[in-house]
C-alpha cells in the first residue's frame, strides 16, 4: 500500500507538476487510467500464473491461488491503485493473504486442512481491512455450515481470534477514518422518513442495474480474448467517467469520501452524479478484470 501511495503521489502530484500540466486535465485523466489499464493488462498476459483468476468470477473467499501468481497479482494490485481505478483493494489482497497463509501453514502444521488456513486467512484479513472483527463474525456466522453437532461458536472462536489480531494489526500501524464529519441530526421529523425511504429505493434500484450490467458488460469485454486491449478500454471508459467525476471520483475512494464531506461547495445534484460515476466506474473496472 505505501509503494501504491508513493507511486500515486508520482502519478497524480509530481509529474503533472513538473510537466505544467494540471492534474485535473482531462487529457491526463484519460492518459493516466489508459495507460494504467494497459499495464496491468501486460501484467496480466506476461506473468506467470497471469496475477490469478478473474475476480469477477471469484467469491470474496476463494480457493487459494499458487504462490508463483502472486508476483503478477502484487504489482497489477498497485498499478490499479496507484493509477486511480476506482476498484478497492479488498480481493487481491484476500487472494494474497490466503495464498500465502496456505503455502507457509502447510509447511509449518501440515496436519491443519486448507480450508482451516483459508478461513483463518480470510477472518484475519477481513478484520484488518475494516479495522474490527465484527465483520468476520457477521460473515462467517452464515458462511460456516458445519455439523450441527459442533456449537456455532466453537466454529467461530479461531476465525474471530484472526478477524481481532488482523483488527489489532491496523491499529497498531494504520489509522484509517471511516467516519465522517457530519453535522449533529437534532430531531426526527415524518418528512424524513419519506425522504429516506425514497432515497433508500433509489439506491437499490441503482444497485440492481448495476447488477445487471456486470455479468453482460463483463461477457461483452472478455469476448475480445485479449487482457491488453481489455483492460485499456477499460482503462480509457474510466478515464473518460474521471473527467465527468472529477478527480475527486478516482480512487479507492478512502480520501477522497472525506473530500466530498469536507467540500461543502457539493450540491444534492453533484453528490447523486459522483454516486452514478462511482457505480459506473465499479461496473466497468469490475468487468475488465
Amino acid at each position: 500500500m505505501k509503494i501504491a501511495s508513493a507511486l500515486q503521489n508520482l502519478l497524480w502530484q509530481r509529474l503533472p507538476g513538473t510537466l505544467g500540466i494540471a492534474q485535473d486535465s482531462p487529457l491526463w485523466i484519460i492518459g493516466v487510467l489508459t495507460l494504467t489499464g494497459i499495464a496491468v493488462g501486460l501484467v496480466i498476459r506476461f506473468s506467470q500464473g497471469h496475477a490469478g483468476p478473474d475476480p469477477a468470477c471469484e467469491p470474496l473467499i476463494g480457493a487459494p491461488v499458487p504462490p508463483s501468481a502472486l508476483p503478477g497479482l502484487i504489482v497489477a494490485l498497485i498499478l490499479g491503485l496507484a493509477g486511480g481505478v476506482s476498484l478497492g483493494p479488498e480481493h487481491p489482497i484476500m487472494t494474497v493473504n490466503i495464498a500465502l497463509a496456505v503455502a507457509i501453514g502447510a509447511r509449518l502444521l501440515p496436519r491443519v486442512n486448507r480450508m482451516e488456513w483459508t478461513i483463518l486467512a480470510s477472518a484475519g484479513t477481513i478484520g484488518a481491512l475494516f479495522g474490527t472483527p465484527v465483520a468476520a463474525a457477521l460473515i462467517f456466522s452464515q458462511t460456516l455450515n458445519g455439523s450441527s453437532e459442533v456449537p456455532l461458536w466453537d466454529r467461530l472462536f479461531a476465525p474471530l481470534m484472526a478477524a481481532a489480531a488482523g483488527a489489532l494489526t491496523t491499529g497498531l500501524f494504520f489509522h484509517p477514518h471511516f467516519s465522517l464529519p457530519i453535522a449533529h441530526y437534532g430531531q426526527m421529523e415524518m418528512t424524513d422518513i419519506l425522504s429516506g425511504a425514497i432515497v433508500a429505493a433509489i439506491a437499490i434500484a441503482a444497485g440492481m442495474v448495476a447488477v445487471w450490467c456486470l455479468p453482460r458488460l463483463h461477457a461483452m469485454m472478455n469476448q475480445m480474448k485479449n487482457p491488453v486491449l481489455v483492460l485499456g478500454i477499460g482503462g480509457f471508459i474510466l478515464g473518460i467517467l474521471g473527467v465527468i467525476g472529477g478527480p475527486v471520483s478516482l480512487f479507492k475512494g478512502l480520501d477522497e469520501m472525506q473530500q466530498m464531506v469536507a467540500n461543502q461547495a457539493f450540491s444534492t445534484s453533484d453528490y447523486f452524479l459522483l454516486a452514478v460515476i462511482k457505480l459506473a466506474a465499479l461496473v466497468v473496472a469490475a468487468a475488465s478484470g
